[in-house]
């Protein structure tokens, strides 16, 4: 594709996650992990989770329900605070959500009671950021009417700062969370679970020693996906700045004027520019712009390339200090910022593509064997076949195992001799042992499924007998039957490739 790309380096993201988790871990704090910039990507939920993320927070419930449809099972936060008219599908599709209008939450009580549940709501306190959240002098008078609902239930209190008004958190406002919270507990004979000092901006806060111990709570994005806190931008050690990194192709090249020529007007979205002259520059053009990125947000990796502008779809860089390292057709790299990383993520025209890196993948790469086991008969059938010879011909030897390998172990064995292990059976259930030995050596993998029937039983539908759900369905999250037990979802659906998928008639 020569378009626009953005790629995220799933790995970065997880140490990230992992070196904010550490410090929260060490101040008694959990972390929920805040996908929203990355609309929902499940590969970078996957990524925080396996940094030490356990629930994961989110704004929009189209990127709640792609979560739910890639077999993410986690508890879910819904952030934003929610419209009435959206409190039935609220209910039915996060665990927690944050509130700060009484008739919204009375809304959600009665969603929830006509689903026989209860729904647990983090009620935000506005402390001086003037985002959403209730002013302090409403607090009692609005919980004394929460607490008589039987829909809902108050499971914690939480404030946002340097969202809008760019408050910063401090001991004396986060000090402030703690007494509205105790003041709640004592005066509703509640036991909150949460108290949720924020975002990224209070981990300066939290590494000064300042924060309160009460505070036991955070929702962090920006640290996680660009390593920064938000007070001044700075690098939060032990993270790195560019898991997302934004490429474009260079489509025009030439030496041009550094000022216009003719009668200034408006550009195209209604400013007047100013121009500094440097003579004659080298100009390069870029295939993205503002219906893109925001272009404020971008930073070039080459240092030496300077931004002079963009329109609608293009984007203008001085190129002159590259030198002749430039030409047309090669790609030019670009930090983003929050801001940049928002409205790439959004847009339809920016390709992005998720990776690990080699440290990885390198094991997967260096396998050349092949580990075989399952049913005699099968394996016998699929070996007359030329199972070995086509497995060879792509650089694979075939090693029957001397013990079956169709068990967690046995797995684990072919993992560490770096053997791909392939399990053949006429039933669906023989794979469960499959995934249960790759959840136990890798956090994620990839599946290629021979089968004519994949085993989605919809939910509600009456199954004919030894029908059920299978194997397949339970690793992607979508339920598990009583013959497999509790199967963590290690899979998602765009690393799983179904082959021989028949209509059911």
């Amino acid at each position: 594709m020569s378009g626009p790309i953005l790629t995220v380096d799933l790995q970065k993201i997880e140490k990230n996650a992992r070196a904010v988790v550490s410090i929260c871990r060490e101040h008694n704090i959990t972390v929920a992990g805040v996908t929203k910039a990355t609309c929902g990507m499940p590969q970078v939920a996957r990524a925080m989770f396996r940094g030490g993320i356990q629930e994961i927070g989110e704004s929009r419930l189209e990127n709640i329900h792609r979560f739910r449809a890639s077999g993410i099972n986690c508890p879910l936060i819904l952030l934003r605070i929610p419209p009435l008219s959206e409190v039935d599908e609220i209910v039915a599709s996060v665990d927690i959500s944050l509130n700060s209008e009484l008739s919204v939450i009375k809304g959600l009580s009665v969603a929830a009671e006509r689903r026989g549940i209860v729904h647990e709501i983090i009620l935000m306190l506005d402390l001086g950021d003037l985002r959403e959240g209730i002013w302090p002098d409403d607090l009692m008078p609005m919980a004394r009417e929460i607490v008589e609902l039987s829909g809902v239930r108050i499971v914690g209190i939480g404030t946002n700062l340097t969202c809008f008004g760019g408050v910063i958190p401090t001991s004396e406002n986060m000090g402030a969370l703690v007494e509205y919270a105790r003041a709640l507990e004592d005066r509703f004979s509640l036991k909150l679970r949460y108290i949720s000092g924020g975002n990224s901006s209070s981990l300066p806060l939290l590494a000064s020693g300042k924060m309160p111990e009460a505070v036991n709570h955070l929702r962090i994005g920006e640290a996680i996906l660009l390593g920064r806190e938000t007070v001044h931008r700075n690098p939060w050690p032990g993270t790195f700045q560019d898991a997302f990194l934004l490429s474009s192709e260079l489509i025009e090249l030439k030496e041009k004027p550094s000022l216009p020529v003719g009668e200034i007007g408006e550009d195209a979205f209604g400013f007047k520019g100013t121009f500094e002259d440097r003579g004659n520059i080298i100009r390069g053009i870029l295939n993205i712009g503002r219906e893109d990125v925001n272009v404020e947000g971008l930073k070039p990796v080459d240092r030496k390339l300077t931004i002079l502008g963009a329109s609608s779809d293009h984007l203008l860089l001085d190129v002159t200090a590259a030198g002749t390292s430039l030409k047309l057709g090669d790609r030019v790299f670009f930090e983003v910022n929050y801001s940049a990383l928002l409205s790439v993520m959004t847009s339809a025209y920016v390709q992005k593509k998720a990776f690990l890196s080699e440290e990885y993948t390198e094991n997967a790469s260096s396998c050349s064997g092949v580990f075989l086991s399952g049913d005699r008969g099968v394996i016998d059938a699929f070996m007359k076949g030329g199972l070995e010879k086509k497995l060879g011909a792509i650089g694979y030897r075939v090693f029957e195992a001397e013990e079956s390998i169709t068990s967690p172990s046995g797995i684990e064995l072919a993992l560490s001799q770096k053997k791909i292990p392939l399990i053949l059976g006429s039933d669906h259930t023989m794979s469960l042992t499959g995934f249960l030995g790759l959840s136990g050596q890798v956090d994620a993998f990839g599946l290629i499924w021979f089968d004519s029937k994949a085993g989605f039983s919809p939910p509600g539908r009456v199954e004919k007998q030894g029908q059920g759900r299978s194997a397949l369905a339970a690793a992607l999250g979508y339920g598990t039957s009583a013959n497999f037990g509790e199967l963590r979802a290690h899979l998602s659906p765009e690393n799983t490739v179904i082959i021989g998928l028949r209509a059911e008639r």
